[in-house]
């Protein structure tokens, strides 16, 4: 295939190839490739008439839908920038993705309009706001613009993806047009993504990996997109039993989730599953051996960010699975070096942190001069924060956050490891580890444990679990079995929600 370098190509593609295919579906609503590309065709018209000019920032604020779809491909054809942020931001993180977008238009659904609308005001930036509703046209009331398309420059800014990370800070991740473009055309070619295949989409279209990950990799192939208009079990259940899902990407927590809402109903095993994808949380060992038992699909992992990806994974069309607790490989075309305290690089199967290169790199973090320099070395490698290490035979592992890790008594503590340890129980369905001070040793191991529904096992035996598996510093010095995880809006733990409620456990034991 010939490189593209614009995704609103593949979808004109997609168009030109499979015209009556079915693009989108959503509940009871389909739209083939031809209806697709024609209103997008028709919105980037609509939009030039009401003033959009190239490289101006359009922003959406809304959950999943066609129309979503529609305006991102719509505003990059007619060589806009793309704003995505989370329907659930509150007035700070609304606040300043508005100040650092300044955005001309603002489509938000009707949901979330009195909190756009008043973030607006709070501002003093001219952005004209109009309605985001399902099955109905976007700038409808707008004649279309008939002139020539404008010419798009694939190195120009595309998007701009502000992250729900573990700070609760977010982050401007821009990436051009080009990098969208390549960046899905990668993740099509390594996890085999064709025109037979049919994407769950459940994660949100404000992240990235909902948005260009899986809706814009199934359009480069004209894969058909099952749209859900926010995550549910059931739905998703439904989907892939009812409607033939092939490809699946989804957080640990979410495989879960459909796991038990299996149970639940005693549903059929009309699977159809080729290739699930999980990334964004430790992989839970237990739940995704259910999973196979249930589906006949191994859940393979993957490894990156939204500033650098695809990084690495695991191609499906291999009969030899990963080693439990790795990511995979990295995929054609990235980079990994992983370096110790003094910036040196650390010899095979020792841990250092990663930094890394991808197809798809960031342009920088949006006005965000410091924050750029942070991420990316004056060479170009991006700091992912991340412990990892590679074993001989190149698979990846990797062992948490560099903020995360915890110190006990002069050693080295890597929480992922000890997660994927208490993961290996059937009776789990999620665990977080953090550090705690402790006098004598500087800190200690606590864990938080979310049991599977209807599990009984109590604290001993967990730990008596973990001393079996690991040295006597690793094992959790206190373990609570908690209903629930703190979340960010990406579905990432928490931890420093994590530590405080661990400590208040901590103090009740010893009264």
């Amino acid at each position: 295939m010939a490189l593209i370098e614009l995704a609103s190509e593949y979808l004109r593609m997609a168009a030109r190839d499979f015209p009556d295919g079915i693009a989108i579906v959503q509940g009871r609503r389909e739209m083939s490739w031809k209806e697709f590309d024609g209103a997008a065709d028709t919105l980037a018209r609509r939009l030039l008439a009401a003033g959009l000019a190239q490289g101006q920032t359009v922003m959406i604020v809304g959950e999943n839908s066609p129309e979503y779809l529609i305006i991102c491909f719509g505003v990059w054809r007619a060589g806009g920038v793309m704003a995505v942020v989370h329907a659930t931001f509150g007035p700070a993180e609304l606040d300043y993705a508005l100040s650092n977008a300044e955005p001309h238009f603002l489509f938000v659904e009707n949901s979330y309009r009195t909190n756009a609308v008043a973030a607006v005001a709070r501002s003093d930036i001219p952005t004209r706001i109009f309605e985001l509703a399902g099955g109905v046209e976007p700038l409808g009331g707008v004649a279309p613009f008939l002139g020539e398309l404008p010419v798009v420059d694939p190195a120009a800014l595309g998007i701009i993806g502000y992250t729900s990370g573990t700070t609760g800070v977010p982050k401007p991740v821009a990436h051009s047009h080009g990098t969208i473009a390549h960046g899905t055309n990668a993740c099509a070619t390594i996890w085999r993504v064709d025109a037979d295949d049919t994407v769950l989409v459940s994660m949100p279209l404000s992240w990235l990996a909902g948005l260009i990950i899986l809706s814009i990799t199934a359009t480069t192939r004209g894969a058909k997109i099952h749209l859900l208009r926010r995550f549910s079990a059931d739905e998703a259940l439904d989907a892939m039993i009812d409607h033939g899902v092939t490809f699946i990407f989804a957080a640990t927590s979410m495989y879960a989730k459909i796991v038990n809402a299996w149970r639940q109903r005693a549903a059929p095993r009309r699977f159809r599953l080729r290739c699930c994808i999980s990334g964004g949380e430790a992989r839970n060992e237990a739940v995704f051996k259910d999973w196979r038992e249930i589906t006949g699909a191994p859940v393979l992992d993957s490894y990156g960010a939204s500033e650098c990806w695809p990084f690495v994974t695991h191609d499906p069309g291999m009969t030899i699975l990963p080693p439990p607790g790795s990511a995979g490989k990295l995929v054609e075309g990235a980079k990994i070096r992983l370096l110790d305290g003094d910036g040196n690089e650390v010899s095979e199967g020792e841990v250092g942190e990663a930094q890394g290169v991808a197809p798809c790199m960031m342009l920088s973090y949006w006005k965000e001069p410091e924050l750029t320099a942070n991420a990316i070395t004056p060479d170009g490698w991006y700091r992912t924060g991340d412990y990892a290490r590679v074993d001989e035979q190149g698979f990846v592992y990797v062992l948490g956050r560099t903020g995360d890790l915890i110190v006990v008594g002069g050693e080295n503590v890597y929480p992922a490891e000890i997660e994927q340890v208490l993961s290996e129980l059937d009776e789990v369905a999620q665990a977080a580890v953090v550090g705690l001070p402790d006098d004598s040793a500087g800190q200690s191991v606590a864990a938080a444990v979310v049991l599977m529904p209807g599990a009984a096992v109590d604290e001993d035996a967990l730990r008596a679990h973990c001393a079996a598996r690991l040295a006597h510093h690793k094992v959790p010095a206190l373990i609570g079995i908690v209903r629930e995880l703190p979340h960010n809006a990406s579905g990432k733990v928490v931890r420093r929600e994590l530590a405080p409620l661990l400590l208040r456990l901590r103090e009740f034991e010893k009264t």
